[in-house]
C-alpha cells in the first residue's frame, strides 16, 4: 500500500522500504528494515528526480527516514 507522510510517498519495494518526497527537490531513499518490519535499519540508496543532483539529498534523509517510522508503524496497526 502507497501512503503520503511527511511530505513524503512511502510504499513497499520488495523487502525494502521506499520513500519519495513530494516537493521539490525530488528525491527517493530506499531504506532496510528489520526482519520483523519494525524499525529501519538504514538507508541503501539515495536517488535525485529528474532535475535535481545528490547535492542536498543527506539533508532530507531525516525526513524521510521518519516517514518510513511511521509507515512501518501503521502497517502493525493496520490503519
Amino acid at each position: 500500500m502507497k501512503r503520503t507522510i511527511n511530505g513524503c510517498e512511502v510504499q513497499w519495494s520488495g523487502g525494502r522500504v521506499f520513500a519519495e518526497r513530494q516537493n521539490p527537490p525530488n528525491y527517493g531513499y530506499l531504506f532496510d528494515v528489520s526482519a520483523d518490519r519494525k524499525r529501519v535499519v538504514g538507508c541503501a540508496h539515495m536517488s535525485a528526480g529528474e532535475g535535481s543532483d545528490n547535492t542536498n539529498a543527506g539533508r532530507f534523509e531525516g525526513d524521510a527516514r521518519q516517514a518510513v517510522e511511521e509507515f512501518l508503524r501503521q502497517e502493525r496497526e493496520g490503519t
